[in-house]
């Protein structure tokens, strides 16, 4: 099999693993959105990223949202002032819980059932902003790859603007682990292969399942985030790390207050020539 067909049974056996687990999502806090969306002017954001997106000169800005999940980072980038917006996501069942909640609290928002790889050309050159949120660049097997249509889609001039995962969270126990000490180092920070489970993607209503459909996460170091973003003329203007857990899988080492990097925002922005990638 060639790496593009590699590639492709990934994010598809993805695309699976997440139609599987929407459901379970939504009838968790799908309600609890809807309502909070019925707010005029409600954005999810905690304040120190929304200090970060204000630098951004969002307001009336065309701005993209690259693996949206359910929509709410969208709706709340929406709300924030910005101009157009679309977000993108791989999962069915996803974009259609968006579609739906921004139909239903009157947001204008258009939401793209896509694999991020196959995001069209008609898109490129078109955004303000590109968001990624958190869960987003784990899914991704080729994160250069990821990033070159990030840049793609920016105009120049754009900002790529990412609240993720730190990875050095991943060599820790999840809460959900059978380990009392939740500061000890059970995995790797340097992994070249993905891990692949079948279930657990139930952070939200944090009920466990079995499955036949198997998921590839893959833990992409700093190092690979900051060249795959230089590399595709991304210049760095800002990086910081959190000790606020944003992946729903470590509070214990958040309440911890260990000094333990749990989460960053990184924010790049597109300048012109050709990619180095």
């Amino acid at each position: 099999m060639n790496m593009q067909a590699e590639m492709k049974k990934i994010t598809e056996a993805n695309r699976d693993a997440w139609n599987e687990v929407m459901p379970r999502h939504r009838e968790a806090a799908g309600e609890r959105w809807d309502k909070a969306f019925m707010q005029a002017g409600f954005v999810c954001m905690r304040e120190h990223e929304l200090e970060l997106l204000g630098r951004t000169e969002i307001e009336g800005k065309a701005a993209a949202h690259l693996c949206c999940n359910n929509g709410v980072e969208l709706l709340s980038l929406k709300n924030l002032g910005a101009g157009e917006c679309v977000g993108f996501d791989i999962s069915d069942a996803a974009i259609r819980e968006a579609r739906e909640r921004a139909g239903r609290c009157g947001i204008e928002c258009r939401f793209v059932r896509s694999d991020v790889y196959e995001i069209g050309p008609e898109y490129d050159d078109r955004f303000d902003l590109v968001y990624i949120s958190a869960g987003g660049l784990g899914w991704m097997p080729d994160l250069k790859l990821f990033f070159a249509k990030a840049a793609a889609m920016l105009k120049d001039g754009g900002r790529i603007f990412i609240h993720e995962i730190h990875p050095f969270s991943e060599t820790l126990p999840f809460d959900d682990a059978d380990d009392a000490d939740a500061l000890r180092i059970v995995g790797p920070y340097f992994k070249d292969e993905p891990y692949v489970e079948y279930g657990g993607l139930d952070y939200v209503g944090k009920a466990s399942y079995s499955s036949a459909k198997p998921q590839y996460w893959f833990v992409h170091t700093i190092a690979d985030i900051l060249t795959g973003l230089i590399g595709n003329r991304l210049e760095i203007e800002h990086f910081s790390e959190y000790e606020f857990d944003v992946s729903a899988g470590h509070a214990r080492v958040e309440r911890a207050r260990a000094g333990v990097p749990l989460s960053y925002i990184a924010i790049g922005r597109k300048r012109g020539g050709p990619s180095s990638a």
